[in-house]
């Protein structure tokens, strides 16, 4: 069921909009509001009807349920937690042969830890952006995003990362998209860390962690899936 405490709508709306790079004036000229009243609709100074809601939606192409709060009866409270301790984090993975380092934005609001990432940095910015939400347990973190903004297929993609395998201010995980090449599922290894790493040897290291090794192929063929493992995730399956 919804919350009527309703005092986080403004801040979704305005993380939504600006995550679509629309300004105020231009999203009240799409529903017909004045820059005026988009402003104060973000400051929760007033609110929006049922049906202006709907089409503020439909503009920044999300869902009712992404601007309104579930309450809290309703939902795993565990899941609203950033286990980060961080609103700024970098994620590193292999493509083409070399290494895709994306900045991931974390907005808290009471129920949901709205994502914002901007993948593939670079000297004069950044490729494209992406936006979703964070979930997690006390095992695993969830990352799940679309580009629909600019790429309204299948331009979608989810990050696990194990919040057990912390090495040296590392978190290793699974990429879960699309291949560039073929646009076939893909699963490549990650590194998440609360700090961008620009210095090549600090990055020909992550390159060589990303790399699939021939203990991960026997792994596969053993287990007949990929278990991401690192050295201090104890091995709890039963020998048989």
């Amino acid at each position: 069921m919804y919350d009527t405490n309703m005092e986080n709508l403004g801040k979704k709306i305005k993380y939504f909009r600006k995550s679509k790079n629309l300004s105020t004036e231009e999203l009240g000229k799409i529903i017909g509001k004045s820059k005026t009243t988009i402003i104060r609709y973000e400051n929760n100074e007033i609110l929006p009807d049922i049906l202006t809601s709907i089409e503020i939606c439909n503009t920044l192409n999300i869902d009712l349920n992404d601007i309104c709060d579930i309450s809290l009866h309703d939902i795993d409270k565990s899941k609203t937690v950033n286990p980060f301790n961080s609103n700024l984090l970098y994620l590193y993975y292999i493509s083409k042969g070399g290494i895709i380092i994306s900045s991931i934005e974390i907005t808290e609001t009471k129920n949901t830890n709205y994502i914002l990432m901007k993948n593939g940095l670079n000297s004069k910015g950044y490729k494209q952006e992406y936006t979703g939400v964070l979930e997690s347990n006390y095992n695993t973190a969830f990352i799940c995003l679309t580009n629909a903004a600019n790429n309204p297929g299948l331009d979608k993609f989810q990050v696990e990362i194990d919040l057990h395998s912390k090495i040296d201010d590392k978190y290793y995980g699974i990429f879960l998209g699309i291949s560039d090449n073929t646009h076939k599922p893909t699963a490549r290894k990650c590194i998440l860390t609360n700090k961008l790493i620009t210095s090549k040897e600090k990055l020909y290291n992550i390159f060589e962690e990303l790399k699939i090794t021939k203990e991960d192929l026997q792994d596969m063929i053993d287990t007949k899936y990929w278990d991401m493992k690192t050295k201090k995730i104890k091995d709890y399956v039963i020998k048989i």
